[in-house]
């Protein structure tokens, strides 16, 4: 019988978060507790329920874990200052977990931190994950509405699209297989669609590729 744990995760907002005593624990040791960040050239396009395109943008995870991503170890804890320090330097935009997108649940010797929109399921002897995409998706948009994060630039966007393009130029020479003509039709679709969006999103003109290649019809 699967075991839902979700009625087990605390919302963790700052540093840490209570958690009810004797609950059960999730099957397996801690994950690191983390900060959600933002490279200014990290967007992807995602196709919207209505079969629009919409870009949003890609998050990454700064673990708090000594040892990594320059997280110190010491005799209080993990000192993350520093490393939120470094990234914020090199651009990237540090989201306060006052936002709500991490749950914490007690686990083997510890706590597990997950994204709020993950909840894992115990089934059998396996731990899944059950990812919500749609509620992610809605709170990657309203980092940008809310300009938490900032729009992206054109150019970045034609980046993205270019490296899309790419995929399709590498397998333009294998068109004639239905299955690969079916994957380039599905990108040169993502690629349309994705340019309309990025120029809603920007009030700029369509972006054009860097390179004029086109695959071969």
């Amino acid at each position: 019988m699967a075991h839902d744990f979700g009625s087990m995760g605390t919302v963790v907002s700052g540093a840490a978060a209570s958690t009810t005593p004797g609950a059960n624990i999730l099957p397996e040791m801690p994950r690191a507790n983390f900060y959600l960040m933002h490279n200014p050239e990290g967007w992807e396009p995602v196709k919207r329920d209505d079969g629009g395109w919409e870009w949003l943008p890609v998050l990454k995870r700064l673990l708090i874990k000594p040892g990594v991503n320059g997280v110190r170890g010491g005799k209080g804890g993990a000192d993350d200052s520093q490393a939120r320090m470094g990234y914020q330097d090199r651009g990237w935009t540090i989201l306060s977990r006052e936002l709500g997108y991490i749950m914490r649940y007690p686990c083997k010797r510890g706590y597990s931190y997950y994204l709020t929109w993950d909840k894992p399921i115990k089934a059998g002897r396996r731990l899944v994950v059950r990812h919500d995409a749609e509620g992610y998706n809605d709170f990657r948009r309203s980092l940008v509405e809310d300009g938490l994060i900032s729009a992206p630039i054109p150019e970045v966007l034609v980046g993205v699209l270019d490296s899309y393009q790419k995929q399709i130029d590498r397998n333009a020479k294998d068109i004639h297989i239905p299955t690969v003509k079916a994957k380039i039709d599905e990108a040169q679709a993502l690629i349309t669609g994705a340019r309309e969006a990025a120029a809603e999103l920007t009030g700029k003109t369509n972006p054009k590729r860097t390179r004029a290649k086109k695959a071969a019809q």
